[in-house]
């Protein structure tokens, strides 16, 4: 099968990637809980509807996983929540909640990569990188409930 059959040709494809940032977050078995000012949020596990994660920065330089967490296509853009960890146990812990409360097959593979053994598969050198890799992953896979 190929990629362009993956999507019905009336739906829209998405053009523009929007991240929300979302603060000191917390998996739990129903969700991820994180904060908007004092007020605390839960982020349900079954509103994720695709699951990314990437190492970004330089090689030689300051670097983090970044997770994006795809909740909606909206018209033409596509909207994540978006938190990260340093490389190392805490980014190893976050990927395995993931890929546990979203299922391994809403999860890209550098996701499960990091989930894992705690390293993500992809490497990107900025925020803008790894967005345009993830608006492409997210036009090309087969999202239920469009």
């Amino acid at each position: 099968m190929d990629a362009s059959s993956t999507r019905d040709p009336g739906e829209a494809t998405p053009a523009r990637y929007r991240a929300l940032l979302l603060a000191d977050v917390k998996p739990t078995e129903r969700g991820l809980l994180y904060r908007r000012g004092e007020q605390h949020f839960l982020l349900e596990w079954a509103r994720v509807r695709w699951a990314l994660c990437a190492e970004v920065g330089e090689p030689e330089g300051v670097r983090t996983i970044v997770f994006d967490l795809v909740v909606a296509i909206e018209g033409d853009e596509c909207v994540a929540c978006r938190f990260d960890a340093d490389p190392g146990e805490t980014a190893h812990a976050l990927a395995r909640a993931v890929e546990l409360g979203v299922g391994s097959p809403r999860c890209d593979a550098s996701l499960r990569a990091a989930a894992f053994d705690g390293f993500a598969t992809r490497n990107h050198p900025d925020l803008e990188a790894f967005e345009d890799a993830a608006l492409e992953a997210v036009r090309f896979k087969p999202l239920e409930s469009r």
